[in-house]
């Protein structure tokens, strides 16, 4: 074994409750255990056991052998940092054996887990079909709960009855070569027994090991665990290097210390020590940053080890109480018990002050959903860590040789070994690029200005990785008063001595996964290299691409689209797939060549971008800001938690820094002016408009009319690369031959070419004729989205946010391009719909979820409009003029009042996305003057249509006038939980399932609908207001909060507020109907426990105070909570 792993066993004593997961989750990654077998689950359903599950995934693979009933369960945890191969699992139906043979470090492992029964007959036959899987070559592992012993020495008793069980299982054992690893004198010192129960201890969890690896194993551990009376008894296999120490390269400020009063005071009078300090401004800047760190890590420290401290004490007693236990059974039960007590909670106020500071976090960010919160846990740990990677021809898992192989690759890549073959070449590309003229230079040349750092500290996006120095953009917000003068002074000072402080030019690289092949992860060439940059850094490249950003339209030509304001990617894919329209009505001919550049950014050679800038004239302020933020530049990789050697940056664009987008366009445009100008490439003629060349970043795309042209086109490429020391991927290049072309090679110029339009930018352009397949497709996937996010427990209204934000987002980008048929949006709308209900069905009219809050519904986006709403914004703010040309062209005669055109040719049938622009302004002209749609903003637009397409819902319309009609809003930003928010939805549009409603629906009502109390019929107002349960309840608030309370059927809909109200009223009224409706569904199930209505609404209260409790400063009114929790309700 050349690598260590670490096994371990231990019987939870069932494992259903989501707090001891998270301390058996906490228990794996404190000791660093690789292979856990787990015994007496007590989880038998598929449903309970991956609940269960949930938190260990991010992390380990789990094989699973179900409980029966509530007894027994086995779990084999497998770290998925183990490199392991040929797995095979077997398990059993009775809950209590796993196998799982799996080859590791080159030796072949049979592990088995097991929970042996109690009875010493079953035991026995247990023993006796165990022994046939121990016939194996493989090195065996035998570890779980045996429930006996082979030894007297091994049990507190002595006196027991004979155990022929036992007896077996060590013939069997000892006949097939297996060594009890607790057995051993290197072992002896340690606790005798692993289950403490009276006085009848014993060492019952035991681990088995082949005796050929006897040798190779190097620490053996019982350690007493709080929340089982088993111990967890580990060994090592192997010789386990020492844990590594923290890799202070990595360290990063924890954002708490910023609500932190001790540290702030400590960073402020550091500031002011150091800023009085007469040294260089550099040498101060850095450091200051040193002795913040420094602060941070002291802070952090002492926080860490004061909220430790109780806890490390308790477990070196409980340990020390165990091992005088062993000595002397029953003397320390008591105190065993106690500390165990105590650790529990411990544990259980940690749990619930995570639960509450989850809560309040996510109560008071408004129930916001995020893409962590889906499955990003999985994707996240695997791109932080590379377990295999090919140098040469070998594949290796060694970890130093993976790092090595990264850095001799970027130390190529960034290391300038492409120079260019001829700097004339470059000369000759750059005299057909654009200067910017002496007017733009005054801004230009003007020194930075304060107001200039402060939009840029302001601008900074939240919740980023910082760079090598730790700070966060956090931090710089948060002292950005005393910074922007000190920033302001250094900037000027830079450009005095010509240099960037050291850190603003030190940068560390972190590799993304590009894919999820598992087979082209193990390349180097898998991964995208993204660069962290510090703040500080991107604060003075923030201050430089603005200035750039002003002036960049005049030099970078309307192909290009990326990072240029005012421009969108929409006008590529709007321009490549009319090109293709044209070419399918028209009956023409298109070559579209989509051309991949190698290493795009990072082949970004230095003194060529320093050349391009030179001849832009782009000012001495951003050439000589450039030049400095890239001399004598250098990066780490950051790798498997490690931090490799300094590489030396000659070349590359930062991908992380804000000037990089504005630089690399300027670094593509003299190959996209030299195709522009050639006079030899032919491209895509309408009327008197050419297509030649779009470009989005590196994504390049040329469209020809001949061959000719093509090759020319490679030709030109090929220039721009010997001049530039870019590269092109030639097998990852595509080009599609579109229309009536006589021949279509397959292979031509060093492309493969195919017959249909290819992807471009996300768009499936091949399906431009017809999209019916890709959106059946979508509507597939989006069934799958939306059953992956109903685990999470959201709010209507948050399921809302999850469908606009995450899901129609991704529709509408392809939507704004493709056609797409009412039939496909109707499907869409119809996932959402029962998506947002979390039901089969939908309970009311599905246009009343599309209204906003505001006026009742939950504002879910119709995509119907917003197709509409995009086809004609794409016809009235149409720039571009190819596509202003198609418009003239091919909608002259469909909307004669909108578009005026000189062309005299025979218009042709509509079809595909044209034919829905022109429905959509007919659509809209029909209904709206065009005074207010030739102005009229997208927003607007969309509010105004859906005002106009959806009326007033029935559950609106009786109280339209009177007041509360915010009362959506006002939940929606409730700090409660999204059932109440739900509940109260469902109670507003009278969809609540009450009986009469049920009975309606044709639902069967057992019984009978009439109140159980009151024998009336069960409607929403007879259980809210006229029950004799809701009338003790409000009478009790009431007086409680010392509030007038009226209660009717307009304030439990509206929840109307008195003026100059501070007190949140209406979140009691909200929370007393909610429980009132709790505790009648708990009748109707028929519960075991019945929850009354003051148990259900005091549980809310203690949930809300303890929100509450998390803001800075309680308000005044808070003192009710306590009077509402010590009222008398009964």
């Amino acid at each position: 074994v050349t690598d260590a792993f670490k096994v371990a066993t231990l019987n939870v004593r069932g494992m259903g409750g989501r707090r001891k997961q998270l301390r058996l989750k906490r228990l794996l990654l404190e000791e660093a255990i690789d292979i856990l077998a787990v015994q007496e689950t007590k989880v038998e359903s598929e449903e309970g056991t991956a609940k269960a599950l949930e938190v260990f995934l991010s992390d380990f693979e789990v094989c699973v052998s179900h409980a029966v009933g509530t007894s027994a369960g086995c779990l084999l945890f497998l770290r998925k940092s183990l490199r392991l191969e040929q797995l095979s699992i077997v398990t059993d139906e009775n809950g209590r054996f796993i196998l799982v043979d799996f080859c590791l470090y080159r030796q072949e492992y049979r592990v088995i887990c097991i929970y042996a029964p109690n009875e010493v007959a079953a035991r026995m036959l247990f023993f006796d079909e165990l022994a046939s899987f121990f016939q194996t070559d493989k090195c065996i592992v035998l570890l779980g709960d045996f429930n006996c012993v082979c030894f007297a020495s091994d049990r507190a008793r002595t006196s027991v009855a004979i155990d022929r069980s036992a007896s077996f299982l060590q013939e069997t054992t000892e006949e097939c070569y297996l060594v009890d690893v607790g057995s051993l004198k290197s072992c002896q010192n340690k606790l005798p027994f692993t289950h403490f129960q009276g006085t009848s201890h014993a060492r019952l969890d035991r681990i088995y090991i082949s005796s050929f690896m006897f040798h190779n194993i190097s620490s053996y551990k019982v350690t007493p665990v709080a929340f089982t009376d088993h111990c967890l008894v580990a060994v090592v296999v192997g010789k386990r290097a020492r844990k590594n120490p923290f890799v202070w390269g990595l360290w990063k400020l924890n954002a708490k210390l910023l609500n932190d009063e001790s540290f702030l005071k400590s960073v402020q009078s550091s500031w002011l020590e150091i800023n009085n300090r007469h040294i260089p401004l550099f040498e101060k800047w850095e450091f200051w940053k040193d002795t913040v760190k420094m602060i941070a890590i002291e802070r952090s420290s002492i926080l860490r080890f004061e909220s430790r401290q109780r806890e490390t004490t308790l477990e070196d007693n409980l340990k020390q109480l165990c091992q005088l236990e062993c000595e002397s059974p029953g003397g320390f039960l008591n105190d065993i018990f106690f500390i165990k007590a105590q650790l529990n909670e411990l544990s259980q106020e940690r749990y619930r002050g995570a639960i509450v500071r989850s809560r309040a976090e996510k109560f008071l960010l408004g129930e916001q959903p995020t893409k962590r919160a889906l499955s990003g846990e999985h994707k996240y740990a695997q791109a932080k860590q590379i377990n295999s990677i090919h140098s040469g021809p070998m594949l290796t898992f060694d970890k130093d040789v993976i790092q090595d192989v990264f850095v001799r690759h970027y130390k190529y890549v960034f290391g300038c070994n492409n120079a260019p073959f001829s700097l004339s070449t470059l000369n000759n590309m750059l005299s057909g690029l654009p200067t910017l003229p002496e007017q733009n230079m005054i801004e230009l040349e003007s020194c930075i200005k304060l107001s200039e750092i402060e939009d840029a500290i302001n601008s900074l996006p939240l919740s980023k990785s910082p760079g090598p120095d730790g700070l966060s953009a956090e931090f710089f917000k948060r002292f950005k008063n005393i910074l922007c003068p000190f920033f302001l002074q250094l900037f000027i000072h830079a450009y005095k001595v010509d240099s960037l402080p050291p850190s603003f030019t030190r940068t560390h690289t972190v590799l993304i996964p590009k894919t999820e092949d598992a087979d082209k992860l193990q390349f180097v060439t898998g991964y995208r290299p993204i660069t962290l940059c510090n703040i500080d850094y991107k604060i003075f490249g923030k201050v430089l691409a603005n200035r750039l950003q002003s002036v960049v339209s005049d030099l970078v030509g309307v192909h290009q689209t990326c990072g240029i304001r005012g421009r969108t990617i929409l006008t590529n894919t709007h321009v490549a797939r009319s090109v293709f329209d044209c070419v399918e009505s028209e009956g023409r001919r298109v070559a579209m060549l989509q051309i991949d550049l190698a290493k795009a950014f990072d082949r970004v050679r230095h003194d060529v971008l320093f050349r391009i800038l030179e001849h832009a004239g782009v000012g001495d302020i951003i050439l000589k800001g450039v030049k400095m933020a890239y001399r004598d530049c250098a990066t780490r990789l950051v790798l498997n938690k490690k931090v490799s050697a300094v590489i030396p940056v000659l070349s590359s664009v930062r991908q992380g820094c804000p000037m990089s987008p504005l630089l690399f366009s300027l670094y593509l445009e003299p190959l996209c002016i030299s195709v522009l100008r050639c006079d030899s490439v032919s491209g895509f003629m309408l009327q008197a408009v050419e297509v030649k060349l779009l470009a989005y970043a590196d994504d390049v795309a040329v469209f020809c009319s001949d061959l000719e042209s093509v090759s020319q086109v490679v030709s030109l490429t090929k220039r721009f690369c010997d001049a530039t020391g870019a590269a092109v991927n030639w097998s990852k290049s595509c080009g599609s031959f579109y229309g009536c072309w006589d021949m279509v090679p397959t292979f031509f110029e060093g492309v493969e070419w195919s017959r249909e339009p290819c992807e471009y930018l996300g768009v499936p352009l091949q399906h431009h004729k017809n999209s019916k397949r890709y959106w059946a497709d979508c509507a597939v996937r989006l069934k799958n989205s939306t059953t992956k996010w109903a685990r999470s427990e959201l709010s209507v209204f948050a399921r809302a946010t999850v469908c606009n934000v995450f899901l129609v987002s991704k529709l509408c980008y392809v939507l704004q391009v493709l056609q797409c048929a009412r039939v496909n949006i109707q499907a869409f709308h119809r996932i959402f719909s029962l998506f947002i209900w979390s039901s089969g069905s939908e309970p009311m009219r599905r246009d009343n979820l599309f209204r906003s809050v505001k006026l009742g519904g939950v504002g879910l986006t119709h995509l119907f409009i917003s197709q509409i709403a995009s086809r004609f914004l794409f016809l009235r703010d149409q720039e571009d003029p190819f596509l202003r040309t198609v418009l003239q062209c091919k909608l002259a005669s469909f909307v004669p009042t909108f578009v005026v055109s000189s062309c005299l040719s025979e218009s042709p049938r509509l079809v595909g996305f044209l034919k829905e622009v022109a429905e959509s302004f007919s659509f809209l002209n029909a209904r709206f003057s065009m005074d207010y749609l030739s102005s009229v903003s997208r927003k607007r637009l969309v509010r105004d249509l859906r005002d106009m397409l959806f009326p007033v819902p029935l559950y609106r319309s009786l109280f339209s006038d009177g007041p509360g009609q915010d009362c959506l809003q006002r939940v929606k930003k409730m700090t409660i939980a999204p059932r109440v928010k739900t509940f109260f939805f469902k109670l507003h549009t009278a969809t609540l399932p009450v009986k009469p409603w049920l009975q309606d629906k044709g639902i069967y009502v057992p019984s009978t609908v009439n109140c159980n109390l009151c024998k009336v019929p069960e409607t929403i107002d007879h259980i809210f207001i006229d029950c004799w349960d809701a009338i003790f309840f409000w009478d009790v608030l009431k007086r409680t909060i010392k509030k007038e309370l009226y209660m009717n059927p307009h304030t439990i809909r509206y929840l109307p507020l008195t003026k100059n109200e501070t007190m949140p009223i209406d979140t009691f009224v909200v929370l007393g109907l909610y429980s009132l409706w709790r505790s009648r569904l708990s009748v109707r199930h028929a519960e075991v426990t019945l929850l009354h209505t003051h148990i259900v609404f005091l549980e809310c209260i203690s949930t809300l105070k303890a929100v509450f409790e998390t803001l800075p400063e309680m308000p005044e009114w808070a003192s009710v909570f306590d009077e509402l929790l010590a009222a008398k309700w009964l």
